[in-house]
């Protein structure tokens, strides 16, 4: 039998085999597609359909997938955006997808909705008609526009109009390098990749259970949050995380499965203090803050059973993970999770991928699609190395590798060696006119002259810093996966510190 290739028919499966099997709070997998049928019927009754598209300015919470299903029944797309977006970076993403509506939700403390709303130039957003308000505030305007609610959107059961081919969702790039792009997925990549991922993290087990506290705004959380869906798993929103209701939530509901960031990581094992869960399935995390080392020995002594994984928003998230009892559990990598998808590594050390998940194309940006792909092969623009069980190991983004001593070096093996040294809580490394610099946040043991003593002693002489620098805390910025170091704002702080 064919696999779902639509996330409808995706959905509509789980619903078959696990019709009463926990799915979000307060419904099971039957009643998540009668909602979803339901809501599908208000959105064409409101005249939303194949080729629309409807942007998603709404956290965590279960009226963010059941609206995500029921646009892709409807045949139309949903652009994903982050919370924590405000006028400035809506406004090009909005002019650039040209939604018909926009889902908010008013009662979420951390967004004022029409106040942003209302600060994106009128240009940018001349193309909405309505708001949906995925809340429970009724009826009511929203900068200008006219409010429908959430609890209106119960039509008619709605025939499936989804295809393999239609345009499913859109995620958008951080824009480090370039500005930010909306990253557009068909149904197919969605809804296999999810199957794929499912049978590898088994999130179809008895009592399977994904807490979703990454957004699912972003390919890190909706992806888990797709497979835990593939596999009749229950699914646990949070809004925003907080690691003590974390904790308890984990606790209380027999959560098996979670993806995040070490610094999530080790927020949530600060919050356990030392109790350890019972043993969990999978726990996907990627090594944003470089603490790839202290979140393993947390995961060990709370029985999280993490790994390693990688992905994009091009190829999404969990496009390939390690073995957790293999010798690279903390590396970002390993084997893809489709038997279609195969990975190289170009000459110049660029990760090349190829698969069932990868994006169609760049939205309104041909060239900078056309740019991204080679001979078949998306180009990832990453660095990596290949591993001798046949995954790969992720290095560092080609832009913040460091060219030291005329060899390329990645920042975090010597961020690594740093970490390892009494006194250094966090560190990042950079380069600036040939050499290393070191930016720390230093712990009560921090000795400046014996931590470059220890560098000269065990480190080639070129991977040396040149400089120790001192903070109280890194640039972040939060991107739909997770808080991230800005490297390039060390890098200026470097040349500013001359």
């Amino acid at each position: 039998m064919a696999r779902p290739a639509t996330l409808p028919a995706l959905l509509e499966t789980t619903a078959a085999r696990n019709p009463r099997g926990a799915a979000l709070p307060g419904f099971d997998w039957a009643g998540v597609a009668g909602a979803v049928r339901r809501i599908a019927g208000g959105l064409a009754a409101a005249g939303i359909g194949p080729g629309d598209r409807v942007a998603l300015f709404l956290p965590n919470r279960p009226g963010f997938l059941l609206l995500l299903l029921a646009l892709a029944r409807r045949g139309a797309c949903a652009v994903l955006l982050n919370t924590r977006f405000r006028a400035a970076e809506l406004a090009p993403l909005l002019a650039g997808a040209q939604p018909k509506a926009i889902a908010v939700a008013r009662d979420f403390p951390a967004v004022d909705a029409d106040a942003i709303l209302g600060s994106v130039p009128p240009e940018a957003r001349a193309s909405l008609r309505l708001a949906i308000g995925v809340d429970a505030l009724g009826e009511g305007a929203l900068a200008g526009l006219p409010v429908l609610p959430f609890a209106a959107l119960r039509g008619a059961d709605e025939a499936d109009r989804s295809t393999p081919d239609a345009d499913c969702l859109t995620f958008t790039t951080s824009g480090t390098t370039a500005g930010p792009k909306l990253v557009l997925h068909r149904q197919r990549s969605i809804a296999t990749h999810a199957q794929d991922v499912a049978a590898r993290i088994g999130t179809a087990a008895p009592g399977a259970a994904f807490l979703a506290a990454v957004p699912l705004c972003g390919t890190f959380g909706l992806a888990a949050a797709m497979a835990a869906l593939a596999g009749g798993a229950a699914i646990h929103p949070m809004e925003r995380f907080d690691a003590a209701a974390a904790d308890a939530l984990i606790r209380r509901e027999g959560v098996t499965h979670l993806v995040g960031g070490d610094d999530l990581l080790l927020m949530l094992a600060e919050a356990a203090s030392g109790r350890p869960y019972a043993r969990f399935a999978f726990t996907g995390f990627a090594n944003f803050h470089g603490n790839a080392e202290r979140v393993m020995a947390a995961s060990a002594a709370l029985n999280l059973a993490v790994r390693g994984v990688y992905g994009s928003s091009e190829a999404q998230a969990l496009f390939a993970l390690q073995d957790p009892a293999g010798p690279h559990a903390a590396v970002g990598g390993g084997t893809p999770a489709s038997a279609e998808a195969a990975f190289r590594i170009a000459e110049d050390g660029e990760l090349l991928l190829r698969g069932p998940s990868l994006f169609d194309r760049y939205l309104g940006d041909e060239a900078a699609t056309a740019r991204a792909r080679v001979e078949g092969w998306f180009r990832s623009g990453d660095l990596a190395e290949a591993q001798p069980e046949g995954g790969f190991g992720f290095l560092t983004r080609a832009g913040d590798a460091l060219r030291l001593g005329g060899f390329l070096v990645s920042p975090e093996e010597i961020e690594s060696f740093l970490l390892a040294q009494p006194g250094v809580t966090a560190a990042q490394v950079v380069a600036l006119d040939g050499r290393a610099i070191a930016f720390l946040i230093p712990g009560a043991a921090y000795d400046e002259a014996a931590l470059h003593a220890a560098c000269e002693r065990s480190l080639a002489r070129f991977k040396v810093p040149a400089r120790f620098v001192t903070l109280a805390e890194f640039p972040t910025t939060d991107g739909p996966n997770g808080r991230k170091v800005q490297r390039a704002a060390l890098r200026e702080m470097a040349r500013g510190a001359r």
